[in-house]
């Protein structure tokens, strides 16, 4: 039987140096040439999230973005660009069948030539994170102009743990190289969670909110409220262009899609509808409202200003000249701070003070009109 003789560390060894990495001089690099495949929605070489609560047709809309590049059509704001272009889809879904996405996609008139599927049978045992050779050669192979996965989530193994930065971040990085390897766009699909969505509407994500620091370009499909069939894709992040408007469409009764225009809820109004627990289309409501108050109390101060004088009201002196309902149903003092910045711009000034009338003290305001001549006229 022979022994393992055990070999003596050898003595005074010294560990080759570290080799440094190479930082290029910024005057080494090109221009930022960043493109879209669809502007400023979804960029060339890299990906954008689009979430979605279940049920609100988020793969309906995938389905109908997908015709119109498959056809050549040009998508809402895009004007004539692309027009007669058609182009290559590659679709990867672990949740419909290839019979089901035929049918949404031949419902918003797609080229069904142009668009190649990897259904919920054929994308079984995909996994980004173990086998990634095998998902980046599936991609390059059909040469895709726009990749499709729905979720994305669902192709990360079973070990990958979503909420860890640290997990998910390599994974992204690959995505976002992908994407720029093959010269095209990547939408990646995500459920929304149940997390306060109040700070920032772009923690509906499922996962790590590392998943959308990193992406360059975010959307959220959203209900239009009282329109069953109504839904409206609001950009909520967009690092290479000025986000895009809010879209509408409508889901038809054949499961197509069709475009009907554009909606003035914007990541702000997801946002303050989660703080105050409401719907974006009554936020909606509510803004402009405020909005027509606050014109209103605008008004009522620059009509009180006396042009040589500052001039002080007490809270109800202001009501009984103009209405009990002139700061909106707000304290009084939020009120003029909501409208003082407004104020302001126009050249006026106000502020709270205490206002003395018949011996007793009361809480008001000043204000005046700001003398903005240039003394050096």
């Amino acid at each position: 039987m022979s022994q393992r003789i055990e070999q003596p560390a050898e003595q005074g060894r010294v560990a080759p140096a570290p080799v440094a990495r190479v930082a290029k001089m910024a005057a080494e690099f090109g221009e930022d040439n960043t493109h879209f495949l669809w502007g400023p929605y979804l960029p060339i070489g890299d990906y954008t999230v689009v979430m979605a609560d279940g049920g609100t047709g988020k793969t309906i809309w995938c389905c109908g973005v997908a015709a119109a590049i498959s056809a050549g059509r040009p998508l809402p704001g895009s004007g004539e660009e692309g027009t007669n272009e058609e182009k290559n889809v590659l679709f990867i879904s672990a949740e419909d069948s290839g019979e089901i996405l035929k049918a949404r996609l031949s419902a918003s008139c797609a080229n069904l030539d142009r668009i190649f599927i990897l259904d919920r049978d054929d994308s079984q045992g995909m996994n980004l994170v173990e086998d990634y050779a095998e998902f980046e050669a599936t991609v390059l192979s059909y040469k895709p102009d726009l990749i499709i996965i729905d979720p994305w989530h669902a192709f990360l193994g079973p070990t990958l743990n979503l909420n860890k930065v640290n997990a998910v971040r390599p994974i992204l990085q690959r995505f976002a190289n992908l994407a720029k390897k093959c010269g095209c766009a990547m939408i990646l699909v995500s459920h929304v969670n149940k997390r306060s969505q109040g700070e920032n509407a772009n923690n509906a994500a499922t996962g790590s909110a590392d998943f959308i620091n990193a992406a360059r370009s975010a959307c959220r499909i959203i209900f239009d409220d009282g329109e069953s069939d109504s839904r409206i894709m609001v950009h909520t992040k967009s690092n290479y262009a000025a986000s895009g408007p809010s879209l509408c469409y409508r889901i038809t009764e054949d499961g197509g899609l069709e475009w009907t225009g554009v909606s003035p809820i914007t990541k702000w109004t997801l946002e303050e509808a989660a703080r105050r627990r409401s719907t974006p289309g009554k936020t909606i409501q509510y803004t402009q409202t405020r909005e027509s108050i606050n014109q209103k109390l605008i008004e009522a101060l620059k009509l009180s200003v006396n042009q040589t004088a500052t001039v002080r009201y007490s809270y109800d002196e202001f009501k009984a000249q103009n209405g009990d309902f002139i700061f909106g149903g707000l304290q009084p003092k939020r009120a003029l701070n909501a409208v003082a910045d407004l104020l302001a711009e126009d050249g006026y000034f106000v502020r709270p003070c205490s206002v003395r009338r018949n011996g007793k003290t009361a809480n008001g305001f000043l204000v005046q009109k700001m003398d903005t001549t240039d003394e050096s006229e």
